[in-house]
């Protein structure tokens, strides 16, 4: 029974580091599958499938570590009865304490009833091995730190001409960093303006679109948001249902200005194809969409929503020259904000730098 604490520690110990490499496995095989076509294209199955093999070679180091440390348990807990039998009456011979039939069919007695229990405790350490890293996984979840409700300070649409403004504003993903994500950024756009954030993979482009909606935490400085916010990401995310479902989102159905989004995000000839109009029925994560087509849907849902700011990701990188050219003039959409994180981008009010996380603006032709 003392062999009971050692051996729950090693137990435990082995399941931790078993889930850490199988939560890493898990994750690069969901990414694989879910880039699927990228890495079919570009020929980088065996080189990814290397990867999944050198991970999954090391889960299995750390799965044998618990399997033989769950067969020592076993081996020595379903011995224990025989073992505690000679350990017994051996004792009793060495200090003279006579060995009547009577005391020795008592404690075979007695340890029949408890060779049970002694067997299912290899089972019960190694279920509760298990459960106490399930638990403190869960636990370091719930541990973690909520989004800062103080990073933008939102104010109602009327009350300024300014939609959004950033004074000396210091971001990163990592508090405890030295390093900052966005650093000594400044920014003020009026309502009714177009503002291309330009600059080249990695700059910092959809990460100042992240701390404009209070996803990322700041360090210092302000920032203020005017108006209500929709948004675009770069990644399309289409939700399973209904076309007419996913633009949307909710809102009852205001046929005009339905009609008005469609024909501003180039939908109405997409829709004449698909069988069932907009009543078509889309698949999970829109498999049976083009990718022009979901980034147009979440588009039409952004501009369904009717916001004072849009704030859209990249938006155009999976449509062509001609229909982008269409989406940016947003025909018979009131004149709102609108930013876009792109590398290349058509007439805006302003053109927005942004190099390694430090932003710079300059204003451009119309």
């Amino acid at each position: 029974m003392l062999l009971n604490h050692p051996i729950a520690s090693l137990q435990e110990k082995f399941q931790g580091k078993l889930m850490e490499f199988k939560d890493k496995r898990m994750k690069a095989t969901s990414e694989i599958l879910m880039n699927m076509r990228i890495l079919k294209l570009q020929a980088w199955e065996m080189k990814f499938l290397s990867k999944i093999i050198q991970i999954r070679k090391l889960e299995e180091i750390w799965l044998k570590k618990f399997l033989v440390g769950s067969a020592i348990v076993r081996f020595l807990f379903f011995n224990a009865p025989t073992f505690i039998a000679v350990v017994t009456f051996g004792t009793c011979v060495l200090i003279g304490i006579p060995l009547e039939s009577g005391k020795i069919l008592s404690a075979l007695a007695t340890f029949r009833i408890l060779q049970l229990p002694i067997y299912s405790l290899p089972d019960t350490i190694s279920v509760i091995a298990e459960t106490k890293v399930s638990v403190d996984r869960i636990a370091a979840f719930l541990r973690l730190d909520d989004l800062q409700a103080d990073v933008v300070e939102k104010l109602p649409r009327s009350s300024s001409d300014i939609a959004i403004e950033i004074e000396y504003g210091n971001f990163s993903w990592d508090l405890s960093s030295v390093n900052t994500t966005l650093k000594n950024i400044n920014l003020r756009v009026s309502h009714g303006m177009r503002v291309a954030v330009c600059g080249t993979v990695g700059s910092g482009k959809s990460s100042l679109l992240t701390c404009i909606i209070g996803e990322m935490p700041k360090l210092s400085g302000t920032l203020k948001v005017c108006g209500t916010k929709a948004y675009v990401a770069q990644s399309p995310w289409i939700q399973s249902g209904k076309i007419e479902e996913n633009i949307l989102f909710g809102r009852e159905m205001d046929r005009e200005k339905y009609e008005r989004v469609l024909d501003a995000c180039s939908l109405n000839k997409d829709l004449e194809v698909l069988p069932f109009g907009d009543q078509t029925i889309i698949g999970e994560k829109g498999i049976n969409l083009s990718g022009g087509q979901k980034q147009r849907v979440q588009i039409a849902r952004a501009l369904y929503q009717d916001a004072d700011i849009y704030l859209l990701d990249d938006p155009f990188s999976a449509v062509d020259a001609h229909t982008g050219s269409h989406l940016f003039k947003f025909k018979g959409i009131p004149v709102k904000w609108t930013v876009i994180f792109k590398h290349k981008f058509y007439a805006v009010n302003r053109n927005f730098q942004q190099n390694k996380g430090v932003a710079a603006a300059s204003a451009i032709g119309t």
